[in-house]
């Protein structure tokens, strides 16, 4: 068999706790492997039921037309546990015609596994940015990925209307990327055009109705969310998570001193309109409606509860009548 290309290993090791990045990481080793994969493709297999000498067959298995046998082991961290000392053994020394993937959450840089991977493959770590690194990571897959520029305060915009989930983010450039076309950038005015005011506007309708104790006017700011968005009751409660998330932290640093105008400019909004909705709701009131959205999205992940009763519940019990005071 002729010498692999040098980006070419026979084991790789994708190792950490974002999904989006082991998926990602996952695809940039098929791409790499792309020219020498079996016409037949990867192959699959559950970690956790996974058989050791059914993944070792499948990896060692020489293709008819001399190609590469891709084979990945999805959660493979209880495999590699339950099958370490033959795994150290496969790894020193691999099969040439196949490549065998882990994904697994973690691979302690101590163990021997690890050493030996590093030295006959290779390890690709995904761990996800932190705070304001999550905002290079998106200028990068902007650039990178897209072929698009996109300014830090930009990139700040975006994380603040999205949040850090970077599957999220990275689905919302392609949205903005398809958005501005032929433009080589998307600037703030993109962001807010497809994700800042409109989905705003239709939260906080329904947090300020809250606020003015009317859950009626509530209820019918979230059906209309319900009839001009299909995917809504799907995102509901992380939508108004979010709402509640950034009036929370607002409040907490009205607080703490920071002026209205500061903060106006950080949310993207009306100095005077968000003092009146700091107004109208206390810190306190603001921690119960988080602790009361996580409880509900836990209802509903585990059937207890619909989206609709659940959100129909916070709005009827959140329906608040006392004024804040800073």
């Amino acid at each position: 068999m002729q010498a692999s290309p040098v980006n070419v290993h026979p084991i790789y090791a994708v190792v950490g706790s974002d999904r989006f990045l082991q998926s990602d990481a996952l695809n940039g080793i098929l791409r790499a492997l792309a020219d020498e994969m079996d016409d037949l493709g990867l192959t699959r297999f559950d970690g956790p039921r996974a058989e050791l000498a059914e993944v070792l067959d499948e990896v060692r298995t020489l293709s008819l037309l001399g190609s590469r046998r891709v084979v990945v082991v999805d959660e493979a961290d209880s495999f590699i546990t339950a099958n370490r000392a033959v795994l150290e053994r496969y790894c020193s020394a691999p099969s040439e015609s196949g490549s065998l993937v882990f994904l697994c959450q973690t691979l302690p840089k101590n163990t021997r596994l690890y050493k030996i991977i590093s030295g006959n493959g290779t390890i690709v770590h995904c761990e996800p940015p932190k705070g304001r690194a999550v905002i290079e990571w998106i200028v990068n897959r902007a650039q990178e990925t897209y072929g698009k520029r996109l300014s830090r305060p930009a990139a700040s915009m975006l994380r603040d209307h999205i949040g850090d989930a970077l599957g999220i983010l990275d689905a919302e450039l392609g949205k903005l990327v398809a958005f501005v076309g032929k433009r080589d950038e998307v600037t703030p005015a993109d962001i807010d055009a497809l994700t800042g005011h409109h989905r705003e506007e239709k939260v906080f309708a329904v947090t300020d109705a809250m606020a003015a104790h009317d859950p009626v006017a509530a209820l019918r700011h979230w059906e209309q969310v319900l009839a001009t968005d299909r995917a809504a009751p799907g995102r509901a409660i992380a939508g108004l998570a979010w709402g509640v998330r950034r009036l929370l932290a607002a409040r907490r640093d009205w607080e703490a001193g920071v002026s209205i105008g500061v903060l106006a400019r950080r949310m993207y909004t009306d100095p005077g309109l968000l003092q009146r909705r700091l107004d109208r709701v206390t810190t306190e009131q603001l921690e119960r409606q988080q602790r009361d959205l996580l409880a509900a999205d836990l209802a509903v992940k585990t059937g207890a509860s619909t989206v609709e009763r659940a959100v129909e519940k916070f709005i009827i019990e959140h329906s608040v009548t006392c004024t804040a005071t800073r």
